[in-house]
């Protein structure tokens, strides 16, 4: 199935209407949504959109663990705990190391294709919706 930003950023935008902003959820969400509309309009290159994506599941995840925004802890850590707590599962981890490591190497903007970008966003977001 084609990647169509429009109707995914349409779809959460009347989702956060109806669901909210102000759970650790609707914040990623919202987070996620912005990334959406930046890759259609292509205001956001693939690196930040990969950032994005990123953070708002680390961010996401930080929330539902019960740790500070602030907290230094890394995500592979965090991920571990929400494994432990059914929030996330083995494969779920491992498909948010793929976005990590995406970010690690977005230094080099050619080495992120559309393909990974659209993929990296249509999971995070899946995986958000989960427990919205």
């Amino acid at each position: 199935m084609p990647f169509d930003a429009q109707e995914i950023f349409a779809n959460l935008a009347e989702k956060e209407k109806i669901k909210g902003h102000h759970s650790p959820e609707g914040r990623a969400i919202r987070v996620l949504s912005r990334a959406v509309s930046g890759w259609s309009s292509a205001d956001l290159s693939p690196r930040d959109v990969i950032v994005l994506c990123d953070q708002a599941v680390e961010d996401w995840l930080k929330a539902r663990l019960q740790r500070s925004p602030w907290s230094a802890q890394p995500l592979p850590a965090l991920m571990v705990d929400a494994i432990n707590k059914n929030l996330i599962t083995r494969m779920e981890a491992v498909r948010l190391e793929k976005v990590r490591n995406g970010r690690a190497r977005s230094d080099d903007e050619a080495q992120i294709s559309n393909v990974e970008v659209e993929s990296a966003l249509e999971f995070c977001i899946e995986l958000i919706e989960k427990h919205w």
